[in-house]
């Protein structure tokens, strides 16, 4: 269980269904809040954190992956950070007082077919995937601590 502003941070996320999915903005704060604390420690506190998600077609994200990525796919998350890596965000830190961390935009129709196929449960899926691009956000990269982190994350919510 992760409790709610362990560090006083004031976290502001800015939520846009544009494919009229089930997802709604509480879930998603709470789940990136969770993931904020646990991935920032005391290195948020007193800080404003702001980061934006956007609930998108298939069509918009298969187009979106293949501007962005060169990949002709539907995917899952796609996360357009703002810091490079950890450090670079770390620095900006020590020094702002109002960050802003980047945006994401979600498929819930390839996240849904993919619970479908796999057999896995949708709400803890929908919360790996949101963690997922929040630690991408906050400049993580792929492996097992990242993984760990929103594997518990989503445990719990």
């Amino acid at each position: 269980y992760f409790s709610a502003y362990k560090f006083p941070m004031k976290i502001n996320i800015d939520f846009n269904n544009l494919s009229g999915s089930p997802i709604k903005k509480d879930f998603v704060e709470k789940i990136a809040s969770a993931t904020l604390e646990e991935a920032l420690k005391s290195g948020g506190q007193g800080k404003k954190i702001s980061l934006s998600f956007a609930v998108v077609s298939e069509e918009e994200i298969k187009k979106s992956n293949k501007t962005y990525r060169g990949k002709d796919s539907v995917t899952d998350i796609l996360t357009f950070a703002e810091f490079k890596n950890t450090k670079e965000l770390e620095k900006t830190l020590a020094v702002e007082k109002e960050v802003f961390l980047g945006e994401a935009l979600l498929c819930y129709n390839d996240i849904e077919k993919y619970c479908l196929i796999k057999g896995k449960n949708l709400k803890e899926e929908l919360a790996t995937v949101i963690s997922h691009g929040v630690l991408h956000m906050l400049g993580w990269k792929h492996g097992k601590k990242m993984f760990d982190l929103q594997k518990r994350i989503a445990g719990a919510s």
